[in-house]
């Protein structure tokens, strides 16, 4: 991979990175929700209430599970770059086309073998 390549590829992981990590602080701070209560338990509610206050809660729980997931590449990603194993399918050996790791840069596998692990996982 050219360097000038690898240099961008790394700012857009970093910039990737501090994005992921603002959206995991806002989802993760904690919700005020004491006033919310108290009113909440004098106030009449019916089940649906309770219902979307669940799913709410469910879908804040799902997105920080996808930025932690996010994340995690992410981080793998940079030390691959680190230990010089970037651009290298983790499965064939190849080098990943640079076309690939510019649209996807935390990606692990060229597009042959990306395509075999997902069948292999639907199976």
């Amino acid at each position: 991979m050219a360097e000038l390549d690898g240099q961008n590829l790394r700012r857009q992981l970093e910039v990737m990175k501090q994005r992921t990590l603002d959206e995991l602080c806002r989802r993760t701070e904690p919700m005020d929700t004491l006033p919310e209560r108290v009113s909440y338990e004098q106030e009449v509610h019916d089940n649906a209430d309770d219902a979307e206050l669940e799913r709410s809660e469910d879908l804040r729980f799902a997105e920080i599970d996808v930025d932690r997931k996010r994340l995690s590449e992410i981080e793998e990603a940079l030390r691959r770059m680190d230990e010089g194993s970037y651009g290298v399918c983790v499965a064939c050996g190849d080098d990943i086309p640079r076309e690939r790791l510019l649209a996807l840069p935390t990606a692990l596998r060229c597009s042959a073998c990306q395509l075999a692990s997902e069948k292999h996982r639907r199976a």
